[in-house]
């Protein structure tokens, strides 16, 4: 019993991803990039539970230019206010892409991108995992 119950144990911790893995892009379309007002967001078209189509979009939090580089931290995201071309690049399952020319402190624009992790569809709606 106690060899099962271990056995059971260490499946379960090596089935563990260190970084969640996306599992939006089976269920969702049009997926895309938008902003409103000081809200940057990934908007998409997912199916509920009974097959049916929600548009929907998840608030990209803690994600800021660094001199030219889109880096992840903490509180609102304020990339937009100095990046421009942003786009959602979705790759093979799971991978999800930021992607933006950020303007340095010099005043130039450098193309950059950060991965965007844990991203699911719990019933028609994005959220993070």
């Amino acid at each position: 019993m106690k060899l099962a119950l271990l056995a059971a144990t260490a499946a379960a911790l090596l089935a563990t991803p260190a970084l969640a893995a996306n599992t939006y892009q089976d269920t969702c379309s049009n997926i895309g990039f938008a902003y409103s007002g000081n809200d940057a967001s990934i908007t998409a078209v997912c199916l509920k539970a009974d097959g049916t189509p929600n548009a929907t979009k998840l608030i990209l939090k803690g994600i800021s230019n660094q001199n030219g580089k889109l880096t992840q931290g903490s509180g609102a995201s304020t990339f937009q206010k100095s990046c421009g071309n942003i786009q959602i690049i979705v790759g093979n399952s799971p991978n999800t892409t930021l992607s933006a020319l950020c303007r340095t402190s010099g005043g130039s624009s450098i193309a950059t991108s950060l991965s965007l992790n844990g991203i699911g569809n719990n019933n028609g709606t994005l959220v993070q995992q």
